[in-house]
C-alpha cells in the first residue's frame, strides 16, 4: 500500500501524520513532511518531521543500511547528522500493508535550495557548513566508515538567516564499512567523485573529504566540475573524468582493471584536449585550470586557501577530518 497524504503512521514514540509529499530528481524514495503526533505526555522533538519509504527492494536495502548506520552509538548521538527519530514497522515483516519507513529531523532546506549568489561571501554559513560535514566525516572516520554520497542534497540547513545557521549531513543509506579503500565498483557522484575512486585505487575517508570540498565549490560554480553541462552525445564517466584532467592534470589515471573505464579514460583524454593547446578539435567545455577557475569566483580569499587545503590530488597527503577542523584554514574562514 502507498503512503498517501492523511495517512498516520504509528512509530515507537510518536505517531506521524502526513501532510505533504517532497522530492527531486535524485531521490529515489518517497519522501513526507509529517506532522508530529503525541500518544501520551512525551516530550516532541519538533513539530515537524520526515518520512522516507518505498516500494523497490534495493531503496529498501539502502534505508536499512541507513538506519543500521544510525544505530551507531557515535551516529546516533552526534550533532553533525540530521537526527533520526523512528524506525516504522519491521523491515524483516514486510507486508503492503505494513511498509518500513524511517522517520528524520525536519531541517528548513538543503544546501542545493540555497541561493549562492546570495551567500558566497557569507564567511559564517562557509563555516558552519565546513564544521558540520567535517564534523560529521570525522564521526564516521572513527567508526571506520565511509559516507560515499556527500552532495548538497545531503547537506541540511535550518535558521539560514540566523547568526547561527545550523547545518547537519544527511543520508547514510550508502555509507560502507571499509577504511582500507572500496573499490568493488565506482561509487560518489560524477562531480564529487575523488581522483583515487575514478583511477580505481578505492574510495577512502579521504575521498569523503575531497568530496565535501567539490560539494561547496560546485554549489558556488556549479559548471566546473562534473556534468552539469555536457553536451548531447557524450557519456558522463569520460566527461567528468575529462573535467578533473583539465582541473588536475594527471590526476586521473587509467583504471587497472575495469575494461569500461580503461575506454572511458581514452575517451577523457580525447575530451580534455579538445579546442585546447594547439588542438584543431571543436572545443568541449570551457573549464580552466584549478587556479583559474578558483580565480573567476567572487569569494572570500580565507575560502580559496581552504579550497586549496583540501583538494590535494594524492590522497594520501589530503588532511583527513580532524586535521581540516584543526587546521588554520579553517580558522580564518570567518
Amino acid at each position: 500500500m502507498a503512503l498517501h497524504i492523511g495517512q498516520m503512521l504509528r512509530g515507537a514514540k510518536w505517531n506521524y501524520l502526513l501532510v505533504e509529499a517532497l522530492g527531486n530528481q535524485t531521490v529515489r524514495s518517497n519522501v513526507f513532511k509529517a506532522e508530529i503526533v503525541p500518544r501520551a505526555q512525551s516530550k516532541l522533538p519538533g513539530k515537524w518531521a520526515v518520512i522516507k519509504t518505498t516500494s523497490e527492494k534495493k531503496i529498501l536495502d539502502m534505508l536499512k543500511r541507513e538506519h543500521d548506520s544510525y544505530m551507531n552509538p557515535a551516529v546516533r548521538s552526534s550533532s553533525h547528522f540530521r537526527a533520526m527519530y523512528d524506525a516504522i514497522n519491521d523491515y524483516n515483516s514486510l507486508t503492503n500493508e505494513t511498509p518500513y519507513c524511517l522517520a528524520f529531523e525536519w531541517m528548513d532546506c538543503t544546501l542545493k535550495e540555497v541561493s549562492s549568489k546570495s551567500h558566497r561571501r557569507n564567511s559564517a554559513l562557509h563555516k558552519s557548513i565546513s564544521r558540520a560535514v567535517l564534523g560529521a566525516l570525522a564521526d564516521l572516520k572513527s567508526q571506520r566508515l565511509v559516507h560515499t554520497d556527500i552532495k548538497n542534497d545531503n547537506i541540511f540547513i535550518s535558521s539560514l538567516d540566523g547568526p547561527s545557521p545550523v547545518v547537519k549531513l544527511g543520508d547514510l543509506g550508502l555509507s560502507i564499512l571499509r577504511p582500507d579503500g572500496f573499490n568493488e565498483y565506482p561509487v560518489q557522484p560524477f562531480a564529487m567523485r575523488a581522483p583515487e575512486v575514478w583511477s580505481g585505487i578505492g574510495c577512502f575517508h579521504c575521498s569523503d573529504v575531497w568530496a565535501f570540498a567539490v560539494t561547496l565549490f560546485d554549489w558556488i560554480s556549479p559548471c566546473v566540475f562534473g556534468v552539469n553541462d555536457m553536451t548531447p552525445g557524450h557519456w558522463p564517466q569520460p566527461w567528468a573524468m575529462a573535467k578533473l584532467l583539465r582541473l588536475f592534470p594527471r590526476s586521473v589515471t587509467v583504471h587497472p582493471t575495469d575494461f569500461d573505464y580503461k575506454d572511458y579514460f581514452k575517451i577523457a583524454q580525447l575530451i580534455e584536449r579538445s579546442g585546447y593547446s594547439d588542438s584543431t578539435e571543436q572545443k568541449c567545455f570551457e573549464t580552466l585550470s584549478f587556479e583559474e577557475e578558483l580565480g573567476k569566483m567572487d569569494i572570500p580569499p580565507a575560502l580559496s586557501d581552504f579550497f586549496r587545503y583540501l583538494l590535494v590530488v594524492n590522497h594520501e597527503r589530503r588532511p583527513t577530518a580532524i586535521e581540516a577542523l584543526r587546521s588554520p584554514e579553517f580558522q580564518r574562514l570567518g
